[in-house]
């Protein structure tokens, strides 16, 4: 969902915009803090937002193994696409003197990401949401002129803070702002070196609380007075826009370096711009009056049923798909009412429930014996694209259609119970590429399980070499442990983790692999089935966990029953000697994490 753009959050957008161009022209040395309930679009619309006015890619948006070049200039639109300008002799001079005459704000590629996902929708029987934020992708360049001009240039990032201390959040700060760049100015590296004497500092003066409180005391009063005006240096340096998001959740421990960027962001005020993101009002590690707030309120059932609407519009679907699948009437209204009540208004449930809803009808294929039974004959075509639903403007066909009710959605969005006693179906259908993710996930389980029984049993009696062992043990899990995220409950990933092991796996049974992508795309599978949660950013990771819906006996029955198919139709095309192909891959797993 933080690539999505989303409805009603224009005012948010450009409040975001117009605290960049308040710190752009040195009005103040504030720092802006985004407030609001969980799945309210909050970091949403801020990352739509900066990536609208960075100069570069963001590190956060790049892509694995590859930086910027020195010769190209990339921008990422709102929906995660990125426009390279690529400078060659022969149209440096033409593009150089296009780009003094026309503003950013007037990018083709910029506008059409502008608003928020409410144009008109493509042709292929889409619904079309109106367009309320298409009016305002021509105001945005002219209610923001220094923003889009032609003047200082503006460098954004983003950074996770969920789960980390002070020593990871300094260098995750560091490098990307290192990243962002292929040569760094000396104001760049200046604010790297303080960055990373964070740490340090903070360890040091712990002990003496009363004389940062002083320090950050004395800074109050500069917040509320204009910094220095702008000269002909400042111009020539860039400001880094940083975007610190869940910062409720990073370690205890760890908050006063909150307070140490921020007086960092005042003493370098021309240079660093803050950009906090909390579920929580109450931010008391940064003294107030460095803070300008802005609160996200929470969504309305109109609006959320509006976000439903443009996902099920915007499904992956097929054509052909799309003519046999319907939805009841009131189907979206009644998962908009069900988000209100039961997840307070948090739009990324509506996301699940629609994208399950569509994948269920997809693959089921529940049949409705006739036209009628879906719609009534007195429903306007405006009714059923209130409702979200998908229907060809021909009359109806003899050829089954997948009618999903609300009584089959109650079913579908009961949760674990939906699919809790369909592994076996489940497993059977799925690719064998995401049942060897599938299968590092249940391995990997297993090991967590292993090491939680050994930390709770003593040492004490156990010989020198028992304990060699057990070293050896841990060390082999190293490379496939949560890393930097900390201690966590068995059945809790990373995808990195999880990559690493898929590959090795692949590369002692030389079977073909899947790159990055894929991995992803298979766990963004299991979401949608719902047995894993969605994967969700902790620090530089992304962490998602099992929920419980299958059990590890189940999906290793299911996995050997599948495995034991496959070797049946190997043998009737004459391979005798064929093995089960999924006991052998848990085996081999079981090898590389030494779970023997």
């Amino acid at each position: 969902m933080e690539s999505t753009p989303l409805l009603g959050r224009e005012r948010e957008y450009n409040d975001v915009l117009r605290f960049i161009e308040e710190r752009l022209l040195l009005l103040h040395c504030k720092s802006l803090f985004v407030f609001g309930a969980c799945g309210s679009g909050k970091t949403s619309t801020v990352l739509r937002a900066v990536r609208r006015v960075t100069h570069r890619v963001m590190t956060h948006d790049k892509p694995a193994g590859r930086s910027s070049s020195g010769n190209c200039r990339s921008r990422v639109t709102d929906g995660g696409e990125s426009r390279r300008e690529t400078k060659t002799p022969s149209t440096n001079g033409s593009r150089k003197g296009q780009s003094a005459k026309r503003p950013r704000g007037s990018d083709g590629a910029l506008s059409r990401s502008e608003g928020n996902g409410t144009t008109s929708a493509p042709a292929g029987g889409d619904i079309s949401l109106g367009g309320t934020g298409i009016a305002a992708q021509s105001d945005t360049a002219d209610m923001f002129p220094r923003l889009f001009g032609n003047g200082r240039r503006v460098q954004c990032h983003y950074v996770n803070c969920a789960d980390m201390n002070a020593r990871q959040l300094s260098e995750a700060i560091t490098e990307t702002l290192l990243k962002a760049k292929t040569r760094s100015d000396a104001h760049t590296r200046a604010l790297c070196d303080l960055i990373e004497c964070l740490p340090k500092k903070i360890a040091a003066s712990r002990g003496s609380g009363y004389g940062n409180a002083r320090r950050l005391s004395e800074k109050q009063s500069e917040a509320c007075c204009p910094a220095s005006t702008i000269t002909k240096s400042t111009m020539k340096t860039m400001l880094h826009v940083l975007v610190l998001d869940e910062v409720e959740y990073l370690r205890t421990a760890s908050r006063g370096v909150l307070a140490a960027l921020a007086e960092i962001s005042v003493e370098n005020a021309s240079h660093l711009a803050l950009i906090f993101i909390s579920n929580h009002r109450e931010f008391v590690h940064v003294p107030h009056a460095l803070l300008k707030e802005l609160p996200f309120e929470a969504y309305s059932v109109n609006m959320l049923e509006s976000i439903g609407n443009q996902i099920v519009a915007s499904a992956d679907l097929t054509r052909k798909e799309k003519d046999h699948i319907r939805l009841s009437p009131g189907l979206i209204a009644y998962i908009a009412r069900k988000t209100l009540v039961e997840f307070s208004g948090d739009v990324r449930q509506v996301s699940v429930m629609c994208r399950r809803i569509i994948h269920t009808a997809a693959q089921d294929g529940v049949p409705a014996d006739s036209c009628g039974a879906g719609y009534p004959t007195n429903t306007t075509r405006d009714d059923k694209e209130r409702a979200g639903a998908m229907i060809s403007s021909e009359k109806c066909t003899a050829n089954p259609v997948a009618l999903v009710t609300l009584a089959h959605s109650q079913k579908v969005l009961s949760g674990p119970a939906a699919v809790g006693d369909r592994v076996f179906e489940y497993v059977a259908a799925m690719p064998e590429q995401m049942l060897y993710v599938l299968s590092c996930l249940v391995v990997l389980t297993l090991r967590q399980q292993k090491d939680s029984n050994l930390k709770k049993t003593s040492v004490g009696g156990v010989s020198s070499s028992g304990r060699r062992s057990k070293v050896a043990a841990e060390s082999s899990l190293a490379t496939y442990a949560m890393g930097t995220v900390g201690s966590v409950a068995p059945g809790t990933f990373t995808i990195r983790a999880v990559h690493r092991l898929y590959t090795v796996l692949m590369g002692q049974q030389r079977f073909p692999s899947m790159n990055a992508a894929g991995i992803s795309s298979a766990i963004d599978g299991f979401a949608d089935i719902g047995i894993i949660s969605r994967p969700q950013r902790r620090g530089n990771e992304e962490v998602f966990s099992f929920n419980g819906t299958w059990t590890l006996e189940s999906m290793q029955a299911a996995l050997v029953a599948r495995g034991e198919a496959l070797r049946q139709e190997r043998m009737k095309c004459g391979v005798d000697s064929a093995e089960n192909r999924f006991e052998e891959v848990m085996r081999e797993l079981k090898g590389i994490l030494t779970l023997w």
